[in-house]
């Protein structure tokens, strides 16, 4: 299932001159992106000097926010190829992609022809054909392309990532993840007039019968499992639940599927949005000497004793021992400035970080491709009665680190 050009380029660990001063420009200012142009703003380091949408009152929006924070006013793109326009800039080191999901590929691949970076929303892709377009177009261009998946950045996920990578949790053997979010009233009411353009979201979703948004709950276990870094995703398969109402609904759809890794490992990932359930991204780590979940109450559990389940406050001291870096570094600050957000600042900062020193950054190109290929892949599945399909290595081999 190698649908690429095989250009055998890697930059699974790619570093690239750092870049003092990181300029950035934004496709799409919607909700997501105006929240990261207001956190730019408190980042050191790095300036927004091109912004692009459709929507004028979105880009008057963010200018508004760097005029505040009494930053120079950045150029300004509209129109259909105000896109291209603004990658194509030789001040903008930096593309940040904050559109709608099918377009995602398409400017992330024209910015890195264009010689910029890309930080881009997820899902990178929506096609494997695009995600193998976005491998391929990294390697040839010796340019990073981050997927901004936030999750990966939260407390009890990094805490939990830092034990199994000091091995306290043994080897890992299985793991789980989800998105689990009751959104009727948000999907009925266009997120209550926040939107200022089509509700692509929902047009998708009624399109696709498989995981149509799979990154928040793959992402944290795929790092905590090493996958793309000694270990790969090889085969899923998917199912999904009847359709509650006429045959367009997304009322009722509950999509599970199971991944199996190279090494024999297995990975349970979930999606469902239109059930009345509690708010659950699963993240369950199951490990020889250790478990982890964080929903419905963050716990651990260790052999011999795995039956004594450590919640509460033991649980925070625990965490508090094995506490990541990352939220040393940037939970405090980051709560000030945008409350239980602060995941996206600790995200923002250490893409500004590995971008300014040249290191390689903490999610690649081939993590955003694997992430993003389960929406055709559980798709694909799913209509073929939870089918076996193979997932291609999106490294050519060079997990085999």
């Amino acid at each position: 299932m190698d649908n690429s050009n095989n250009t055998g380029n890697s930059v699974l660990q790619l570093r690239c001159e750092p870049i003092e001063y990181v300029r950035i420009g934004f496709v799409g200012l919607g909700v997501r992106a105006k929240r990261a142009v207001h956190r730019m703003m408190h980042i050191d380091g790095c300036e927004v000097v091109a912004l692009c949408d459709f929507v004028e009152e979105n880009i008057n929006d963010a200018n508004g926010i760097i005029a505040k924070s009494g930053h120079a006013a950045p150029v300004t793109f509209t129109g259909e190829d105000g896109w291209k326009k603004l990658c194509e800039l030789p001040n903008v080191d930096l593309v940040y992609i904050c559109t709608d999901w099918a377009s995602h590929a398409d400017i992330a691949v024209y910015a890195m022809q264009n010689g910029k970076h890309v930080a881009t929303e997820v899902p990178a892709a929506t096609t494997i054909a695009d995600c193998w377009r976005l491998v391929d177009t990294a390697e040839a261009m010796q340019r990073h392309c981050i997927m901004l998946e936030n999750c990966c950045y939260d407390e009890f996920e990094l805490c939990t990532i830092n034990m199994a990578q000091q091995g306290v949790l043994g080897e890992i053997i299985h793991a789980e993840g989800s998105y689990l979010h009751d959104l009727r009233e948000r999907i009925s009411s266009n997120d209550n007039g926040e939107r200022k353009w089509s509700n692509w979201q929902v047009d998708f979703m009624g399109r696709h019968n498989g995981n149509p948004y799979p990154t928040h709950g793959l992402g944290p276990v795929a790092l905590a499992m090493d996958i793309n870094r000694g270990d790969r995703m090889k085969s899923i398969v998917s199912v999904s639940s009847m359709r509650v109402g006429d045959k367009d609904s997304l009322n009722g759809t509950m999509n599970s599927s199971l991944i199996t890794t190279e090494k024999g490992k297995t990975i349970l990932v979930q999606h469902c949005i239109s059930l009345p359930r509690p708010y659950s991204r699963s993240f369950l780590v199951s490990g020889t000497e250790g478990f982890a979940q964080k929903y419905p109450v963050p716990m651990y559990a260790f052999a011999p004793e795995s039956e004594n389940m450590i919640t509460g406050g033991e649980c925070e001291e625990l965490m508090e021992r094995y506490k990541h870096p990352f939220v040393a570094e940037y939970k405090e600050r980051g709560t000030e400035l945008c409350g239980r957000r602060w995941i996206d600042y600790a995200m923002d900062c250490r893409l500004i970080h590995c971008l300014r020193k040249g290191l390689p950054l903490d999610i690649n190109v081939y993590d955003a491709a694997l992430w993003s290929s389960l929406v055709e892949l559980t798709d694909t599945s799913a209509n073929n009665g939870g089918a076996p399909v193979e997932i291609p290595d999106f490294t050519r081999g060079k997990w085999k680190i």
